[in-house]
C-alpha cells in the first residue's frame, strides 16, 4: 500500500511539474522555445555523430599504423582536424543554445509566478496560511533558477547518453564477435561485461561513498555552529568589549575552528577512498576492453583498430550507464527546488481560491449606492477559518472621525477587510461611491527612489509642485526633510517608525482622499503628535472622513464615534472548507522520489565522479 502511495505521490509531482513548466512551449505562438529545444536536440545528435565518427576514426587511424602506412596515416590526421573543428563548435554551439534556453525559461517562469504571486494582495495572504512555502524570495530567485537549468541540463545529457548508449552497444556488440564460454558460443561478450563493469562500479561507489553522510553532516553542523558563535559575537561587541572578555571569546571561536579542522580530517578520510576507487575505476576502463580484446587480437580476428575501436566504444558505453549514478545529487536538488516552487504556487492557489468566493459565505466588496463606507452583518475569519469577529455593522458618513479599537488582533483583520486584502469570512462591505479611499497601515509603502516620489508615488509626483510638498512636510513637522527631496535612499530603511508614520499623513495632504482609513498608523507617534495630525486632517482636509482602526495613542475625544470591538469565542469554526483545508496543510506530507534521498547518502554533492572524470 506504502509503494502505491508513493507512486501516486511521484505521478502527482511529475503532473504538477509539467502543468507548472510545459506552457511555456505549448501556449498558443510560443515558437522561440520550441525553436531551441529542436536546435538543442540537433546539435546533440551532431555531438554524438561526431563521437561516433572520431570512434571510426581511431580504428582507421590504428589500422593505418598496423600496415605502416604513411599515406592513409596522414588522411587520417586531416580527417581528425575537421573532427576537431567540428566538435569545437558543435560543443560551442550546444553551449550557447543551452543556456539562452535556460535564462528564457527562468524569465517566463519567473515572471508567470511572480505576477501570480503579486495579484490581489496574494503575497501577503500566502503568508497567513500554513505550509511550506517560506521564504518565496528564495524561491523565487533560487528555486526557479535551479529548476529550469538542472531541467535543462539533466535532460540535454540524459539525451546524450541515450543516444550514446543505443550508438555505441550496437557497435560494441558487432565488434565483440562470438567467443566460446564453458563450450558455449556467447555473442557480444563486450556488451554484457560493459553492463556489469558499470553496475559494480556504482554498488562499490554507493559502499565507499555512503560513510561521507555522516562526515559530511558533522562537518556541516559544525560549520554552522562556528558561524553562530561569529555571529553572536557581533550582536554582543559592546557587551564583550565592556566586559574585556575578548580573550575568552577568541579562544572559544579557536576552539570552535578546531572541531571543523576535525571534521574535515574526517570528510577528507572518506573522500581519498572515494577518490582512490575513482581514479582506479576510471584508468581500468580504458584499458580493461584492451585486454579482454588482446587474445582475439593475437588470434589475428581482431585488427589493431578494431581492438582500439572496442576499447573506445567500451568506455562510451560505460559513460553512458553512469549517467544515472553521476546525476544523482543534481536530480535530488532539482526535485528539491521543484517542491518548493510548486508548494509556493500551491499557497498562492489556495488563497487566489478562497479570495475568489462570492455569494453568502463570502466577503463581498461593492460600491455603495450613496456616499458612505459601511459594513453590514460582516463575520470575520482568522486565516484557518475559525471566528474572529462576530455579526458587525458600520456605517459611516462623508466627514466623519470614527475610532475602531478593542482586540488588537480582530481590529487588525478588521482593517484588512476594509482595505481589502482579507478574504476570510462573509459579509457586506460598503465602499464609497466614486469616491478616493486611501488605507495606509502601520508602516508606510515607500518605493525606492527619491523622496519626492516615495512621498507623492509616481502617478500624482508630477502634479504635486514643489510648494506643496514642502507645505506638506511642514506641516507634519518633517522640515528637515526639504533638502533631500531628490536624494535616492531606500527611505523605509532610512526612516524611523515615527517619520514614516508622519510622512503618511503628509501624503495624505498631497493627495487629499475624500475616505481614509488608518490601521495602527498613529501607534508610533506620543499622544500629543498624534492628535495633532489628526486635526491637521480635520482642519485641510474637512470633507475627508477618517477611520483610525486599532491603537491611537491620543485621545479619543478627537473622534465623533467610536467603536470597541470583541474578539468572538476561540475555537468556534465559521469556514468550514477553509478550516479542513487547514487542517490538511499541517499533515506532513509525502517526498516524491523518495528512493533519491536513499541512493544520494552515497553519492554526496561535493564528492568525486565515480565513473569518469
Amino acid at each position: 500500500m506504502s509503494d502505491l502511495v508513493l507512486a501516486s505521490g511521484s505521478r502527482k509531482f511529475f503532473r504538477d511539474f509539467a502543468r507548472l513548466a510545459t506552457p511555456y512551449w505549448t501556449e498558443k505562438g510560443r515558437w522561440r522555445p520550441r525553436l531551441l529545444t529542436g536546435l538543442l536536440g540537433l546539435l546533440v545528435v551532431c555531438q554524438i555523430g561526431l563521437v561516433l565518427r572520431l570512434n571510426v576514426w581511431s580504428a582507421d587511424l590504428f589500422d593505418a599504423l598496423e600496415r605502416r602506412s604513411t599515406e592513409h596515416a596522414m588522411a587520417q590526421i586531416g580527417i581528425f582536424v575537421l573532427i576537431l573543428l567540428g566538435t569545437m563548435a558543435a560543443n560551442m554551439g550546444h553551449l550557447a543554445v543551452r543556456r539562452h534556453l535556460q535564462l528564457d525559461w527562468r524569465r517566463w517562469l519567473t515572471g508567470r509566478v511572480i505576477g501570480r504571486w503579486m495579484e490581489a494582495s496574494r503575497h501577503f495572504q500566502a503568508g497567513l496560511i500554513p505550509g511550506d512555502h517560506a521564504n518565496p524570495d528564495g524561491r523565487i530567485a533560487e528555486d526557479i533558477r535551479v529548476m529550469t537549468e538542472a531541467a535543462v541540463d539533466l535532460a540535454s545529457t540524459l539525451f546524450y547518453c541515450l543516444l550514446l548508449l543505443v550508438t555505441f552497444v550496437g557497435i560494441l556488440w558487432s565488434l565483440s564477435g562470438w567467443i566460446t564460454v564453458a563450450g558455449i558460443e556467447v555473442p557480444g561478450h563486450l556488451v554484457l561485461l560493459a553492463f556489469l563493469y558499470a553496475g559494480i562500479g556504482a554498488v562499490v561507489a554507493f559502499v565507499l561513498g555512503r560513510p561521507l553522510v555522516r562526515t559530511t553532516d558533522v562537518r556541516q553542523t559544525r560549520e554552522a555552529n562556528f558561524r553562530y558563535d561569529l555571529v553572536r559575537a557581533r550582536e554582543n561587541a559592546e557587551a564583550i568589549a565592556l566586559a574585556r572578555a575578548e580573550f575568552a571569546q577568541r579562544g572559544r571561536l579557536s576552539t570552535g575552528f578546531e572541531t571543523i579542522a576535525l571534521a574535515w580530517k574526517d570528510q577528507s578520510v572518506g573522500l581519498a577512498r572515494l577518490i582512490a576507487f575513482s581514479s582506479g575505476y576510471v584508468a581500468l576502463a580504458a584499458v580493461f576492453p584492451i585486454l579482454v580484446g588482446t587474445p582475439r587480437f593475437l588470434e589475428g580476428a581482431l585488427t589493431l583498430g578494431r581492438l582500439m575501436q572496442s576499447a573506445q566504444a567500451f568506455q562510451q558505453v560505460t559513460a553512458a550507464l553512469s549517467w544515472p549514478v553521476d546525476n544523482l545529487p543534481r536530480i535530488a536538488e532539482w526535485r528539491a527546488s521543484v517542491e518548493r516552487v510548486l508548494a509556493l504556487e500551491e499557497a498562492v492557489q489556495v488563497v487566489a481560491l478562497e479570495s475568489a468566493r462570492v455569494g453568502d459565505t463570502a466577503i463581498n466588496m461593492d460600491r455603495a449606492p450613496g456616499p458612505w463606507l459601511g459594513v453590514s452583518d460582516l463575520w470575520v475569519a482568522e486565516p484557518d477559518g475559525t471566528a474572529l469577529l462576530n455579526n458587525l455593522t458600520l456605517r459611516i458618513e462623508p466627514g466623519e472621525h470614527v475610532l475602531v479599537d478593542g482586540d488588537p488582533e480582530a481590529a487588525a483583520a478588521f482593517f484588512r477587510v476594509v482595505a481589502g486584502i482579507w478574504p476570510w469570512g462573509y459579509g457586506r462591505v460598503d465602499l464609497p461611491a466614486d469616491a478616493l479611499m486611501v488605507a495606509i497601515g502601520r508602516r508606510l509603502f515607500l518605493p525606492q527612489g527619491t523622496l519626492r516620489n516615495a512621498l507623492a508615488l509616481p502617478e500624482v509626483a508630477g502634479e504635486a509642485d514643489d510648494g506643496a510638498i514642502l507645505d506638506a512636510l511642514s506641516a507634519v513637522r518633517l522640515e528637515w526633510l526639504s533638502v533631500r527631496l531628490d536624494h535616492s535612499e531606500d527611505w523605509a530603511e532610512v526612516l524611523n517608525g515615527a517619520d514614516l508614520q508622519r510622512l503618511a499623513f503628509a501624503r495624505l495632504l498631497l493627495l487629499r482622499p475624500d475616505w481614509v482609513v488608518l490601521g495602527d498608523a498613529t501607534d508610533a507617534l506620543d499622544p500629543v503628535s498624534a492628535d495633532a495630525l489628526l486635526r491637521l486632517i480635520a482642519t485641510r482636509l474637512p470633507q475627508t472622513a477618517l477611520v483610525v482602526i486599532g491603537q491611537h495613542p491620543g485621545s479619543a475625544e478627537a473622534f465623533d464615534r467610536r467603536l470597541t470591538l470583541d474578539r468572538s469565542k476561540a475555537g468556534e469554526v465559521l469556514l468550514n472548507k477553509v478550516y479542513a483545508r487547514r487542517q490538511a496543510a499541517r499533515e506532513p506530507r509525502r517526498r516524491p522520489l523518495k528512493v533519491l534521498d536513499w541512493l544520494r547518502k552515497g553519492y554526496p554533492a561535493d564528492g568525486p565522479s565515480t565513473t569518469h572524470g
